[in-house]
């Protein structure tokens, strides 16, 4: 039997008006302006667009440098950006990865075993 892995969703919402689908950080549709932005959560797994290592870091992350730091494509059709977790593998362009935590604009992504 396959076991089936549950990641956390990330807060993203959607614009009741035109059903654009964006970050939770948002107050106005960036498609229409409507105010009327609803909580969806979505799968936090995609594909890495583009990354870098951190290696002087701002202050509140200074005691955690070096890092990367990664640009994600979401399945769900959003780009986003997140850090990946220390005990993860290195990315590379295209790799599968998967949020492991994700806590307002802090989301912290693992590279996924299978690609």
């Amino acid at each position: 039997m396959s076991e089936t892995l549950v990641f956390p969703s990330l807060p993203m919402v959607r614009c009741a008006r035109c059903g654009r689908i964006d970050t939770s950080m948002r107050s106005v549709c960036a498609g229409c302006l409507s105010s009327d932005l609803r909580p969806e959560p979505v799968a936090g797994v995609g594909r890495v667009v583009s990354f870098t290592t951190i290696r002087r870091a701002p202050t509140q992350f200074r005691d955690q440098a070096p890092y990367d730091v990664v640009v994600v494509d979401l399945d769900a059709g959003l780009r986003v950006t997140g850090r990946l977790a220390a005990d993860s593998r290195r990315p590379e362009i295209g790799s599968r990865v998967h949020a492991i935590r994700a806590e307002r604009a802090d989301t912290l992504f693992m590279v996924s075993e299978q690609a």
